[in-house]
C-alpha cells in the first residue's frame, strides 16, 4: 500500500528497479544498432543461413525428401511418410534440432511433415 501521494514516485521509482539490464548495457546495443552494426550483422548472417539452408535443401532432396521451399529464415519444413514424430526423436537422438510439425497441429491432417 502506497499513501495517494506518493504513487506517481512510486510508479517512477519501480520502472527503474524493475529493470534488469544495466544501463551501460543498454546504452551499448543502441550505440550498436545506431551505427549500424547490427544491421550489417544481420546482412551477413542472413546471407550465411541461406547458404546453409540451400545445402541441407539440397542435401535432403538428393536422399529423396520432399522439402518445402521457404523465403528465408533457418528453418526448413519437409514431408515424410509415416510418423513424423518417430523420424524427429530418431533425428534428436543423432543430434539434430528436429520438431515433428505434427506435435503442433490442433488435429490429424494426414501424413507428417517436420
Amino acid at each position: 500500500m502506497v499513501p495517494t501521494p506518493l504513487v506517481a514516485r512510486f510508479h517512477q521509482t519501480a520502472e527503474r528497479q524493475s529493470c534488469t539490464v544495466p544501463t551501460l548495457w543498454q546504452q551499448t546495443l543502441a550505440d550498436f544498432i545506431q551505427q549500424g552494426h547490427f544491421w550489417r550483422h544481420l546482412k551477413k548472417m542472413r546471407a550465411s543461413y541461406s547458404q546453409r539452408r540451400q545445402w541441407l535443401e539440397s542435401a535432403l532432396q538428393a536422399q529423396g525428401f520432399q522439402v518445402t521451399p521457404q523465403l528465408g529464415g533457418i528453418q526448413l519444413v519437409m514431408s515424410v511418410s509415416g510418423d513424423d514424430r518417430l523420424l524427429a526423436r530418431r533425428a534428436v537422438v543423432a543430434g539434430l534440432a528436429v520438431q515433428a510439425l505434427s506435435d503442433w497441429r490442433i488435429r490429424h491432417a494426414g501424413e507428417g511433415d517436420y
